[in-house]
C-alpha cells in the first residue's frame, strides 16, 4: 500500500525537529509533541551558517580587533604622557648654577643633573661637594666613576661631565674656577670595579685619584672676549700610556701588527712592477 504523500505542513514540522548538524534534537520533538513547549537548547538563538555576515553567531573577531587598537592607542598615549611629564618635571628640579651657587644648589645639581644647550648630563652617585665659594669664585666637587670600563672611558665620560658643571656654573659672573676630581675604585691588581645588576650591587674596591678637569674663566678690563681654559692634571705616565694604546687598539689597522710598513712598501712596489709590465706589452703588443 503506497503512502500518503506529505502536506507541506508536515514537512516543516518534520524539520524543525532538527537540530543545525542535522540531527533530529529530541528536546525540539518533546517540546512539539508536549504542546509547543521546547526546552533551553531548543530556545538557542538559530545559527546560519550560510550567514556572510555573522556565519558563526558572535562577534569575537571584531570585539578583538576594536580591543587591540584601544590598547596600542592607550599605550602610546601613556608613553607620549611619561615624556612629557618627565621633560617638565626635569627643566623643574634642574639646577642653574648660573643664578646662584651654594653648597646646596650645587649638590642638587649633581643629583639631578644640568642642562647645557640641548643636552643633559648626569653625574655619577657617588660624590661630594668640596668647596662652594662664591666670595673665591671657586667650584669644586668630587666623583667616584663606577661605569667606565677603561682609562678612556673614564676620561671621556668625565671630560663631558666636567664640562656641563663648568659651563653651566661659569656663565655665573661670581664663579671663576670649577674644579672637577675624577676616583675610581680598583681591585689588588688595579683594575676598574663596577656596580652590578642594574646598579643594585655596588661596586666595592680601594678609592684612587685618575684626574681633574680644572676649568677657569679670565676676562680682563681691556677687553670685551672671556676665555675659558681647561687643564687636565693628575693624569700620571701610567694612565697617559694606557689611554695611548686603548686610542690606537680602536683601529684595526694599528692593531693588527702583519701590516708594517716593509709590507705596505713591498705591496706599493708590486703594483709598480704590474703597471710596468702592463705598459710593456701595451709598446710590444705581445
Amino acid at each position: 500500500m503506497a503512502k500518503k504523500p506529505l502536506t507541506d505542513e508536515e514537512v516543516v514540522e518534520l524539520f524543525s525537529e532538527l537540530d543545525e548538524s542535522g540531527v533530529v534534537d529530541l528536546e525540539r520533538k518533546a517540546a512539539r509533541e508536549s504542546g509547543g513547549k521546547r526546552g533551553p537548547r531548543a530556545r538557542r538563538r538559530k545559527v546560519d551558517p550560510l550567514s556572510e555576515d555573522d556565519p558563526s553567531g558572535s562577534r569575537a573577531g571584531e570585539a578583538i580587533g576594536r580591543t587591540a587598537v584601544a590598547v596600542i592607542l592607550g599605550v602610546f598615549a601613556f608613553i607620549m604622557g611619561m615624556q612629557v611629564v618627565y621633560g617638565v618635571s626635569r627643566r623643574l628640579n634642574t639646577a642653574n648654577l648660573s643664578e646662584g651657587a651654594s653648597v646646596d644648589s650645587v649638590r642638587h645639581a649633581m643629583e639631578s643633573g644640568v642642562e647645557w644647550g640641548n643636552g643633559f648630563t648626569q653625574f655619577p652617585e657617588q660624590f661630594t661637594v668640596d668647596e662652594v665659594d662664591e666670595r673665591a669664585g671657586v667650584i669644586e666637587v668630587s666623583v667616584v666613576d663606577t661605569t667606565s670600563g677603561n682609562e678612556l672611558e673614564l676620561l671621556s665620560n668625565s671630560q663631558i661631565q666636567a664640562a656641563a658643571l663648568a659651563t653651566n656654573a661659569l656663565l655665573n659672573s661670581k664663579i671663576d674656577r670649577v674644579v672637577y676630581n675624577v676616583y675610581v675604585l680598583v681591585d689588588e691588581n688595579g683594575n676598574f670595579q663596577h656596580d652590578s645588576f642594574l646598579g643594585l650591587l655596588k661596586a666595592r674596591g680601594t678609592r684612587k685619584a685618575m684626574l681633574s678637569f680644572v676649568w677657569n674663566k679670565n676676562g680682563s678690563d681691556g677687553s670685551s672676549n672671556v676665555d675659558w681654559e681647561l687643564k687636565i692634571i693628575g693624569m700620571d705616565e701610567g694612565v697617559a700610556t694606557k689611554i695611548q694604546k686603548q686610542v690606537n687598539s680602536v683601529s684595526s689597522l694599528i692593531e693588527d701588527d702583519t701590516v708594517s710598513q716593509d709590507r705596505y712598501d713591498d705591496g706599493e712596489l708590486e703594483a709598480e712592477t704590474e703597471q710596468a709590465q702592463h705598459g710593456e706589452e701595451v709598446l710590444t703588443g705581445k
